[in-house]
């Protein structure tokens, strides 16, 4: 069999998916699919973004191939091409700016482009798999139109779920509620092995539950703090990767509501009504709302140290690094980067990415945890 690998949450899925495709050659993997949606402080633009918004992609006739030396025309930064010098599969743009139908059209361009038979959508942290309702569902849109796109692409579809929980969104309750649901296969566990080689991602990427299921599958054991203050429980269950049937979670969720759409505007429409908003409406806000970005002086390292000091009363283990980046205000791409360089020169003892140890003398490897 030769797969597609569709990354249902963006580009830090992508990243999961290059780990399952080298840990499971049976899959096939010929190419990996992703959006280009970064968090704010790395593109400004709300929402994913478009084929026409790049410079110096591959068209492969219907689907276009990000490179290293590919950038976006405006301002903002993609991960995207930073990305594709790390994984080993061709990286395709996955483009929603046509809907539902337009991405299906790229996925089955795909498919054609690398002889492929299969797609295999990968989702981390879980949120794939909700019903819709769930109060703590917060970012449904990309990965409910992927799995309703490769649905409708006719081609086979197997959905891989791994790191249930880290995306801090459905309660761990919910989400056996869905995997008993669906009959969900286990279908083996990450290791240390299978996630050494991509450790150095997580240097400069801001996914959160990918670099979490990273952390998870070395052995790290704890709570971490993640953006907007919401508080993760890194186990050994973060570790199973799950297999759930396709057409089955598509019908139960927010798939069914997005199949058909022609455009985003039409999908985003769509949330809107079901749920009182779309993702990107939440981006919207925060852009309009958010700090100013500021470049990191020595009194951001004051504010780092008392937060960090307050979450270790609070039993808080470790904080990702993108929540110091938003406790430090440095949410633009060079302020960041100036902020990581003076984490690493002056609390190296605390800067493990893609953590931040609050005690960096505690044992945090609990057995059994």
């Amino acid at each position: 069999m030769t797969a597609i690998a569709i990354a249902a949450g963006g580009g830090g899925d992508a990243v999961t998916a290059a780990v399952l495709a080298h840990k499971m050659p049976a899959l096939g993997v010929a190419a990996i699919m992703a959006y280009s949606w970064d968090r704010l402080m790395i593109d400004p633009e709300p929402g994913p973004r478009a084929r026409a918004d790049f410079r110096g992609l591959i068209d492969h006739g219907g689907v276009s191939e990000v490179l290293p030396t590919s950038s976006l025309r405006a301002e903002g930064q993609s991960t995207l091409p930073r990305l594709a010098e790390h994984v080993a599969q061709p990286l395709l743009l996955m483009d929603i700016r046509p809907g539902t139908t337009g991405l299906a059209h790229q996925v089955r361009c795909a498919a054609a482009v690398f002889d492929a038979d299969e797609l295999v959508v990968i989702d981390t942290g879980g949120d794939i798999l909700a019903a819709g309702d769930e109060p703590g569902l917060r970012s449904p849109l990309a990965d409910s139109v992927a799995l309703a796109a490769a649905i409708m692409s006719g081609l086979p579809t197997r959905v891989l779920v791994a790191g249930v929980g880290l995306d801090g969104e459905l309660s761990r309750t919910e989400l056996d509620g869905r995997l008993n649901a669906f009959g969900a296969a286990d279908s083996g566990t990450l290791t240390a092995a299978d996630v050494d080689a991509f450790a150095g991602i997580w240097s400069w990427h801001p996914s959160e539950a990918n670099s979490l299921l990273a952390v998870a599958a070395s052995g790290w054991r704890g709570f971490v703090e993640t953006q907007r203050g919401v508080v993760v429980d890194v186990t050994s269950a973060a570790t199973r990767i799950y297999q759930v049937a396709a057409d089955a979670l598509a019908q139960s969720s927010l798939s069914a509501l997005v199949a058909s759409t022609s455009s985003l505007d039409e999908i985003e429409q769509l949330l809107r009504e079901r749920r009182g908003y779309s993702d990107i409406d939440i981006e919207r806000d925060r852009l309009a709302h958010r700090r100013r970005p500021r470049r990191p002086d020595r009194d951001a390292l004051d504010v780092i140290d008392r937060y960090a000091t307050d979450a270790d009363a609070r039993s808080v283990d470790a904080l990702t690094i993108r929540r110091v980046i938003e406790l430090a205000s440095a949410t633009e791409p060079a302020a960041t980067e100036a902020l990581r360089i003076q984490l690493a020169e002056s609390r190296s003892d605390n800067f493990k990415p893609p953590l931040y140890l609050v005690h960096p003398l505690q044992n945090l490897r609990r057995p059994g945890h």
